[in-house]
């Protein structure tokens, strides 16, 4: 009884003889209610998830969680999406770097390394990108617009199984890439 006190449903509950299925779906609809809208507050009010805000728009199980076989694939996207990854936007957060200069280390461009500038302009990842896109392309059943907004928005909250394993794919080769670049980097500073 105290469990179903504490969801805080707004329904008179004198007892368990006076539970009824109606009043149960009720209370569970009423606190998943509450629990959304607490979900979007914090969204909204967040200053780490702004890129997951961008393609993050129902309180609902993604697609690509039960599309991708690949678990390495999945994580990685899964990083991606939610900003818990070492791209300099994050790192630079927990390193007190001014954002303005958490400036991408795997390309010459001088740009913020955010999720953005990593899906859609990273030279580093040029090709990759290129290849992805072509393969994008020409699947007949993808309908994503392919310009460099819809790269890093529109398809990111797709839901078509095919375009989101390869969309995995890219980001899982882009993050293993990347690393590769770092590790290269720093052996020669050394």
């Amino acid at each position: 009884m105290d469990i179903v006190k504490t969801l805080n449903c707004n329904r008179a509950i004198p007892d368990l003889d006076s539970l009824t299925t109606n009043l149960v779906e009720s209370c569970v609809k009423d606190t998943k209610e509450n629990y959304q809208r607490f979900w979007r507050h914090k969204l909204e009010n967040s200053s780490k998830l702004t890129f997951y805000t961008s393609i993050k728009e129902d309180y609902e199980l993604e697609t690509y969680l039960t599309t991708i076989t690949n678990s390495n694939q999945r994580k990685h996207l899964t990083q991606l999406r939610l900003s818990n990854h070492k791209l300099m936007i994050e790192l630079g957060r927990y390193e007190n770097i001014p954002r303005e200069d958490r400036i991408c280390k795997v390309c010459q461009a001088g740009e913020i390394e955010t999720e953005h500038h990593f899906l859609t302009s990273c030279e580093a990842y040029s090709s990759l990108r290129e290849n992805f896109l072509n393969d994008l392309e020409s699947d007949p059943t993808n309908e994503t617009d392919l310009n460099e907004h819809s790269l890093s928005v529109e398809i990111m909250r797709s839901t078509d199984k095919e375009t989101v394993i390869k969309l995995s794919k890219f980001i899982s080769l882009c993050f293993e890439k990347r690393s590769k670049c770092l590790e290269a980097r720093n052996a020669d500073s050394q």
